[in-house]
Formats: C-alpha cells, structure tokens, sequence
C-alpha cells in the first residue's frame, strides 16, 4: 500500500511576493475609501452637534419669552478659559447646558477648542459662536439704541445674535457695500451673503491666507451667497478639501448647513 509523500515546498518566493502585491494593491484602494466614509461620519455628526446646538437656543427662547440668549464669550481675551466654568452664568455652555448634549459641543474633526489648556479626555467647545462679547462687556439687546437708522441697532446689527433680542430677530444676513472683485469699485452696488451664527472653530490666519480648516470633503455650493459667491467659490474647486461646518438661520425658520471655506485665498501649502 502506497503512502501520500507530504510535500513540504509550500510558497515560493515568487508566489508569495504575488500575494503581497495584491494585497498591497487591495489596501491602497480601500483605505482612501474608508477614509472618505470615515470623514463623510464625521461631517453627518458635526451637522447633527450644530443642529443639536440650535434646537438648543430654539428651546431656550420657547422658555423665555421668545428671547435669543444672552451669552458672553469668556474666550475673546483669555483662550485657556473655561466656557463651561459653572461659576461664570452667561457663558455659552451655562446658559444652554439644560438645552444642549454635552457631545454636541465637540467636532469629531476639531482642530482646535476652549479651554485650549484642557487634555484630550476633557470636554471642550469646539464650535465658535456670534455671541454679546467679552464677559462683563457685553451689552444687551435692551440697553442698544432703538433707531432702526442706527447701524449699532439691535434691530439692524448682525454682528452679534446672541445678546438676548427676539429669536425672529437673529440673522447672519449682513450688508456688505463693496466687493473685491469688481473692476470699478465706484459703481458695483452692495451685494449680500450669511455670516455663520454658529461654526468650527478654526486655526491660522484666514485674512493672510493661512487658515486651517478641521474637514475634508467635497465642498458645498452654497445657496446664500448671491454676487458674492464667486469669491468663496474660488478657493473651491472640486475634490477633497479643507472647510468647515458653518450654520446659518434666520430666526427658527430658516436653518442651513453648509461646508465651506474662507472667502481668502488661499497662499500655498494652506
């Protein structure tokens, strides 16, 4: 009776490099895959964290005659403070802790959050807000002039929102009279876009063209932005690029999510 030699050859060198190959070739297509999937999570939970957000304010205001919160922003001079230090009442974590999940307030893309001092298992505020200034200095809807003529109105001034004015009232529309981009500056009209009323907080020097931005994706075609799209859309193009999550609403009826990036152009490397 004949026994079955065992062959102990297994692979040769040539067989096994071929397996390598194709391994090697399988991962570089799938890991630029699972890295878009993963950013395109990231971008669904940062949308998700700024609606959370602004239901927040919504349900504020339901509790409180209709009014935008008052909030101050303890970081405008201090970026190691703490936005959520129980002890300073009109900060934005205090005022909307019973409004907001405490994970709503961190991008899972953030690049940057107060306090800039806290450790990686500490909870920061990653998200940057319009809201009634420097803490203590913040002047509220009800002490600014009334005159509608009056550029410092609370009526008619988008640069702060949250200072405690009717919820109907809060908008990031702003009047822009000039734009960059005309041939002839004297006769080029104002033209408008929405200012952000909540975004990721960013790094670097947007006006020098040296911002960092905490995602990467297929940027939006942003539908706010009139005759100053162009700008923005510049630094645009297609493709996988650096932005950032930006809300803008116009009281609670009018709510949009937009990726987006600076209206600067960017300098090279950035």
């Amino acid at each position: 009776m004949n026994k079955k030699r065992y062959d102990p050859r297994g692979f040769t060198l040539i067989e096994l490099l071929v397996v390598i190959a194709i391994i090697s070739l399988l991962v570089s297509i799938l890991l630029p895959v699972l890295g878009k999937a993963r950013e395109q999570t990231k971008q669904v939970i940062c949308r998700n964290n700024l609606r959370n957000i602004w239901t927040g304010v919504i349900h504020y205001s339901l509790n409180n005659r209709d009014r935008a919160p008052f909030m101050e922003d303890i970081n405008i001079n201090d970026p190691d403070a703490d936005p959520f230090d129980h002890e300073v009442k009109t900060t934005v974590g205090n005022v909307l802790k019973e409004f907001v999940p405490q994970g709503s307030w961190v991008c899972p893309s953030a690049i940057t959050g107060f306090p800039a001092n806290a450790a990686d298992n500490q909870w920061k505020m990653t998200y940057w807000f319009r809201s009634a200034g420097a803490v203590n200095e913040g002047i509220p809807y009800n002490r600014k002039p009334k005159n509608p003529a009056n550029p410092l109105s609370a009526l008619v001034s988008n640069y702060v929102n949250f200072d405690g004015r009717p919820l109907s009232t809060v908008s990031g529309r702003r009047h822009t009279p000039s734009n960059r981009r005309a041939p002839n500056r004297d006769n080029i009209g104002p033209w408008t876009f929405s200012f952000p009323i909540i975004a990721d907080l960013i790094l670097g020097d947007e006006a020098a063209g040296k911002p960092r931005y905490p995602h990467f994706g297929t940027v939006d075609r942003r539908t706010d932005l009139k005759a100053a799209r162009p700008i923005f859309e510049d630094n645009a193009g297609t493709g996988q690029l650096p932005a950032r999550m930006e809300l803008h609403a116009n009281g609670d009826k009018d709510i949009n999510i937009f990726l987006t990036r600076s209206p600067y152009r960017h300098q090279e490397g950035y």
